[in-house]
């Protein structure tokens, strides 16, 4: 129920039309939809999967880092399927990526920050250093 919840938040923040990309398995969101539902949602798990030297350097508040799929998986495994994750990474195809293995594994969604890292800092989104 507590799943079901946490979806039906995400479509109510971001309307049906803005969620989906091409490919229903994982969701590509804008920058300001992204932090909306990463504001708004209790149940949001942030993962940066790019390279542990750029994690480093800069990443976005709260977020696990998951520089591989053996990473990501164990991750999931321990947070439970239940939870939204919101994926990211410098552009925006590595995350794409790691939401279709998601979707692959665990047959549930997850969303992707549109543009990456680089569209957060160009609408003015914190980070940390």
């Amino acid at each position: 129920m507590k799943a079901i919840t946490s979806f039906l938040l995400v479509f109510i923040v971001l309307g049906i039309s803005n969620v989906y990309s091409q490919n229903d398995s994982i969701q590509v969101l804008s920058p300001n939809h992204f932090n909306r539902v990463l504001q708004l949602n209790p149940d949001v798990v942030l993962i940066d999967v790019r390279p542990k030297k750029e994690f480093k350097k800069a990443h976005i508040k709260g977020a696990y880092l998951a520089q591989n799929s053996e990473v990501l998986f164990h991750l999931i495994d321990s947070l439970g399927t239940s939870k939204v994750y919101l994926l990211y990474c410098k552009y925006g195809e590595q995350s794409v990526d790691a939401g279709k293995m998601i979707y692959e594994k665990y047959r549930i969604s997850a969303c992707s920050l549109e543009g990456g890292l680089d569209a957060w800092l160009q609408e003015g989104k914190e980070i940390e250093n």
